[in-house]
């Protein structure tokens, strides 16, 4: 009963791994999307203002 326990146990954590690396390259990916366009806009906003 242990050994069916731990074999299903393993298979649950490593769906839970996959399912987990999974959102984070997800939020990483997203949250490199969103400080590129954040650099942007603070390079423009640096620009905006050295012209004024």
């Amino acid at each position: 009963m242990l050994r069916i326990g731990g074999l299903m146990r393993l298979e649950v954590s490593d769906c839970e791994q996959r399912d987990c690396f999974h959102r984070l390259h997800i939020m990483c990916l997203l949250w490199l999307l969103v400080s590129d366009c954040e650099q942007r806009g603070c390079f423009h906003q640096l620009h905006i203002m050295s012209l004024l």
